[in-house]
């Protein structure tokens, strides 16, 4: 076992100017963390005083989802939030995109200038290796760069997670079959959470859970492709699913048969998927009538990558993304503020049963939408404070050589280019 901060990558200048800076205040878990002067200092701390956030990296493991045997390597990487309150707190699983991952992380333009990274030369060149196009040494940690939904979940009470779902979408080791990668990784988390709720850690240094986790409550959140794969009707099966977020979500070709509440965000500015995404989807949803909620908005000047601290948020150095210039793009942390505190609130009132939903508005962000659903209820805006969150890189990590999937056979076949036979 091993606990350690969270590494930096060096950047050069280029890179640096190509991403706008993000900053971070302190987080709530931080602030949770300064003593009283009042409190007797023999006192301990017990579960749930404070807010908590730390990622954890568990032992790669094989998700059997492709074409042939024996499967896909995966790595088993998450960042757990836990909220003050004795709890059990209701769970709510995040995941990220389909992005550029195994990575030359300190070369422009793709990159932040601190993106968080792991090294797995399995699937990622390995150091020494001969320079080779688009297959650097870095494993991007596209999970971490969702820390801040994340964090503003537990700030509504929630325990919630997000994972790595690199492996699904990546045909490392033969054809896979995306939805039931994400399934099989959401199970695999939901199982640690429930080994923590009941004292079994995993060899993994993470205090205060026991008792505190109830995954009989489950809501899903995904960005991108992970996005599309909470509105599949995979996802829509899951038991005690009690709401659903998608943000600028890749959508497939399923018609969406949620039926408990679903918010989907658009980004106006999205220079990926477009501005229209998860659009159709919801009127279609809306018309069905399997939910009362079908909620979808549109936050003006946000990108794609934007919301993903990891990546970078504009296109150019003067600032742009995608079809809008400069002038017309958000400031990515307020950006990304909007998206997890909507993404929290809506969650929070789903859970609840809310006869109506009131979200919040950040100053000058002015997103617009509502309830599709004729007859449901009503979704509408109030002007709220933006959220700081905890910079990703500082946040608390630890490890484990423990396993919660089946060990990779030592001599699988990997194809680090699989791209290349496309």
């Amino acid at each position: 076992m091993n606990t350690r901060k969270l590494r930096p990558v060096s950047f050069t200048a280029a890179t640096a100017a190509l991403a706008l800076t993000i900053v971070y205040g302190a987080s709530e878990a931080t602030a949770d963390a300064t003593t009283n002067s009042t409190t007797d200092s023999t006192t301990k701390p017990k579960p749930g005083d404070r807010a908590s956030l730390t990622s954890y990296e568990l032992a790669p493991g094989l998700l059997k989802i492709t074409s042939r045997p024996p499967g896909n390597p995966t790595q088993v990487h998450g960042v757990l939030g836990m909220p003050k309150g004795e709890g059990p707190h209701p769970v709510v699983v995040v995941m990220h995109g389909l992005h550029h991952n195994c990575a030359f992380s300190d070369k422009p333009p793709y990159f932040p200038r601190k993106p968080v990274k792991a090294r797995w030369p399995l699937v990622c060149a390995a150091p020494g290796e001969p320079h080779n196009p688009n297959l650097g040494p870095d494993y991007l940690r596209h999970d971490v760069g969702l820390s801040h939904v994340v964090q503003a979940l537990t700030r509504k009470g929630f325990a919630a997670v997000s994972i790595d779902v690199v492996s699904p979408e990546h045909w490392w080791a033969g054809e896979t079959v995306p939805e039931k990668g994400y399934t099989d990784l959401v199970n695999a988390h939901l199982r640690l959470l429930s080994d923590l709720n009941k004292g079994v850690n995993h060899g993994l240094d993470i205090p205060g859970v026991k008792g505190r986790i109830d995954t009989s409550r489950v809501g899903l959140v995904g960005h991108s492709r992970g996005g599309g794969y909470v509105l599949s009707p995979k996802a829509a099966q899951r038991a005690g699913l009690f709401g659903v977020v998608a943000l600028e979500p890749a959508v497939g070709a399923e018609k969406v048969p949620h039926k408990v509440p679903v918010l989907n965000l658009r980004g106006g500015c999205d220079e990926d998927v477009d501005p229209s995404a998860g659009l159709e989807e919801m009127k279609e949803l809306a018309k069905s009538g399997s939910t009362k909620v079908a909620a979808d908005v549109l936050l003006a000047g946000t990108g794609h990558r934007m919301l993903n601290t990891n990546l970078p948020p504009t296109d150019t150095k003067e600032g742009g993304v995608g079809d809008c210039p400069a002038s017309e793009v958000a400031a990515p942390a307020a950006a990304q503020a909007q998206a997890a505190q909507i993404t929290a609130s809506f969650l929070d009132q789903a859970l609840h049963k809310s006869k109506s939903y009131r979200l919040p508005a950040l100053k000058d962000l002015d997103p617009k939408g509502g309830n599709l659903r004729k007859g449901g209820p009503a979704v509408t805006f109030h002007r709220a404070p933006q959220q700081s969150f905890t910079d990703p890189l500082t946040i608390r990590e630890v490890t484990s050589k423990q396993r919660l999937l089946p060990a990779i056979p030592k001599d699988l076949k990997v194809n680090k280019r699989p791209d290349d036979d496309i």
